[in-house]
């Protein structure tokens, strides 16, 4: 509860301390009868809400699941699709990476100079990845010059995604101080494009000194990686509110969530998380919100932290206007801060809470194929260097947040930056080092920017997003001081 009134305090009084600040009023329909806000269900609990939900479900379970495969009793329309086909130019693009990432520096431009005197749309692939990986020699002139002229032909091909391409010159330009060159590349993206797309070439403009701050809230997506350093400064009144209910106008649907309550009242979270990590988001999207909601809220008690944030944070890219206070409480919900606050050997608790968000969505048990685990993420050879003496201690949240926080309060130090220090915890201290020649400035954002890793460079910017908000919604303890939570 303090949180969602503390986020409500902050959206309203910001408006009115700030004059001449664009406000927003989101109109919609009233409320479906009878129905439970999501605020009050987070207010509340999981058991109360539980209550209200089985008191309006109309619908049947799906009955007893299998234990091995619970799905495998679920009728397809609610399964995600599998017959996913790869995007076979990223895959063919790697490939090329690998390849040229092994080349040395003089057979790397003999190679970008054939391609670049006799370039063809045909093997635009190629030259895009020859491209990238002449980033290596950087900043020498004539790597620059070569990767800068194989990425302008690449936007000359039109059946081919122009959008890297068209980013990594805007920056280069941005690091020569030739904003107008800059801002011809972004204006090279149409009208409406991907709304990831749309924030980050907004923001690339921000860097240049064009006002795109104190935008329209429904220009942008104020809570992604982009768009909340855009509208850090727009505040909403009359925030939509959002509510529970318990019909989707369709019966297989209706019969999920029957089930998720029946799984919540036996308290088998464990196979509400599985069913979530499998279910069709597609057909979900569909359905009426109030229906999400009551979904997505089963899904947060029972621990389905990463499903529900894939999930809300598509839907409000998409209805960036129906961001409220009380949704902060399914995105940034208040997991393991005691464990981190009294663990934590980092001098940001803070840092520490949004760097777990972004590496196991507070999945303690949570394993990546680089054999990392744990909140947050590490490998064991990693964490033996901070105390860990054995892999299996990786997976109790007191062990891992010691070994970790200390890991990333070294990296703060070593680096003097916390945006440095993200990188090299995503990357490696080495690359950074790396990108730190290669890629001259003393602008930090625009340092980022530069990042040739797509994964590292947004996970900086989703690090400093979760930052950003957590900064509104947790104190930074004093120490031995076991408050946890901001009071109104």
């Amino acid at each position: 509860m303090q949180k969602i009134i503390l986020l409500t305090i902050l959206f309203v009084t910001a408006c009115s301390s700030k004059p001449g600040l664009k406000t927003v009023e989101v109109l919609l329909p009233p409320p479906p009868k009878d129905a439970l806000e999501l605020s009050k269900a987070l207010e509340q609990g999981a058991e109360p809400t539980l209550q209200y939900l089985k008191s309006h479900v109309t619908a049947s379970s799906y009955g007893a699941l299998p234990a091995h495969e619970p799905m495998a009793a679920l009728p397809t329309s609610l399964r995600a699709e599998n017959n996913i086909v790869a995007n076979k130019s990223k895959s063919e693009q790697w490939q090329f990476i690998k390849k040229f990432r092994s080349w040395s520096s003089a057979k790397r431009m003999k190679k970008a100079q054939e391609m670049d005197g006799g370039f063809s749309c045909e093997k635009v692939v190629e030259a895009q990845s020859v491209a990238y990986t002449l980033e290596i020699d950087f900043p020498i002139e004539d790597a620059i010059a070569m990767s800068r002229s194989l990425h302008e032909k690449v936007l000359t091909c039109s059946d081919y995604a122009h959008n890297e391409s068209i980013f990594r010159l805007a920056v280069f330009a941005i690091q020569k101080d030739d904003c107008g060159k800059a801002n011809e590349y972004l204006n090279k993206f149409p009208d409406k494009v991907d709304r990831g797309v749309s924030d980050r070439a907004a923001y690339l403009r921000s860097l240049c000194g064009k006002n795109e701050k104190n935008v329209q809230a429904e220009m942008y997506n104020p809570w992604g990686g982009y768009g909340i350093l855009l509208n850090d400064d727009t505040y909403k009144v009359n925030a939509p509110k959002w509510y529970l209910t318990a019909q989707s106008g369709s019966e297989d649907w209706d019969r999920l969530l029957a089930t998720f309550v029946e799984l919540s009242e036996k308290n088998r979270p464990e196979t509400i998380r599985y069913i979530a990590s499998k279910m069709n988001y597609e057909a979900f999207r569909a359905l009426p919100l109030s229906f999400q909601t009551s979904v997505l809220v089963l899904m947060s008690f029972s621990g389905a932290d990463l499903s529900v944030f894939q999930a809300v944070h598509k839907y409000l890219s998409e209805n960036p206007a129906m961001v409220s206070p009380s949704v902060a409480g399914l995105l940034f919900p208040i997991r393991y801060w005691k464990e981190i606050v009294e663990n934590n050997r980092c001098n940001d608790p803070i840092l520490v809470k949004a760097l777990i968000r972004q590496e196991s969505a507070f999945n303690p048990g949570a394993r990546s194929r680089a054999r990392a685990s744990g909140l947050m993420q590490l490998i064991y050879p990693t964490a033996r260097l901070f105390g860990v003496t054995q892999p299996k201690q990786l997976l109790k949240p007191e062990a891992n947040i010691q070994a970790g926080s200390k890991f990333l309060g070294r990296l703060v130090e070593d680096f003097g930056s916390v945006e440095l220090a993200l990188a090299a915890y995503n990357a490696g201290p080495a690359i950074v080092r790396q990108w730190q020649r290669r890629y001259p400035t003393d602008n930090i954002n625009l340092f980022v920017e530069m990042i040739p890793y797509a994964e590292t460079r947004e996970y900086v910017r989703l690090v400093t997003r979760n930052y950003k908000i957590y900064q509104s919604l947790l104190l930074k303890p004093a120490e031995g001081d076991a408050n946890v939570a901001k009071t109104p």
